[in-house]
């Protein structure tokens, strides 16, 4: 059984992060929250997040709409 991805060398579950961004958090706010990630890992995260949402095929999920 797997668990949360997390960001690699620390036990913080990225749908921690996302949730934070979700609230309103800038990536430098998260930083303060987290001050063992660095900037340049945050936003690292995020653009591979979003290289992995814009490889999603439409009909993958009914919230994404090409």
């Amino acid at each position: 059984m797997r668990g949360a991805l997390v960001i690699t060398g620390t036990r913080i579950p990225i749908v921690r992060i996302l949730f934070l961004i979700k609230e309103g958090y800038t990536l430098e706010q998260v930083r303060e929250e987290y001050p063992q990630i660095s900037l340049v890992t945050l936003q690292n995260v995020m653009e591979e997040l979003a290289s992995k949402i814009n490889t999603l095929e439409k009909n993958d999920n009914p919230f994404l709409q090409a």
